[in-house]
């Protein structure tokens, strides 16, 4: 299987890009805990209600660890952290936490290596992904 992509048109007006055509993956379904239980069943020794309640059991781990104030570091899947969205002020002494934080995200930075020849960073969990057209949509109302 690969990754499939479309071509979307920008929609924003004040960028260099407006109008301009780029290339968006397409998601070809959504894969659940219940799902990677299965999968991971398959392949090891745990039953699927382990790998289900292991899997559960990571995401509330990582949950209080990001609420503690921490950064989660999973090696080969990457790093998760929290940040936050908040107004700006002239003053440093005007802020108020209460009033200026609008809210608090996690982001998800994935495990990278650096290629040795180009230089450039490449993320491990996309290494090897192919990449090919998606069959158009007949329901999406998008002139190609």
């Amino acid at each position: 299987m690969s990754v499939e992509v479309r071509l979307e048109q920008s929609k924003f007006k004040d960028k260099n890009g407006a109008g301009k055509w780029y290339a968006r993956t397409v998601s070809t379904g959504v894969a659940t805990t219940d799902d990677l239980a299965d999968a991971i069943q398959e392949n090891t020794s745990f039953s699927r209600g382990d790998v289900r309640g292991l899997v559960i059991a990571l995401v509330d781990e990582i949950s209080y660890r990001l609420r503690q104030g921490e950064t989660v570091a999973l090696e080969g899947l990457g790093r998760f952290h929290l940040t936050v969205e908040s107004e700006p002020v002239d003053n440093p002494d005007d802020f108020d936490i209460k009033k200026h934080i609008k809210n608090v995200k996690c982001r998800f930075v994935p495990t990278s290596t650096r290629n040795a020849r180009t230089g450039k960073k490449e993320q491990t969990l996309a290494n090897g992904a192919r990449v090919e057209w998606a069959e158009p949509d007949l329901d999406d109302d998008d002139d190609w």
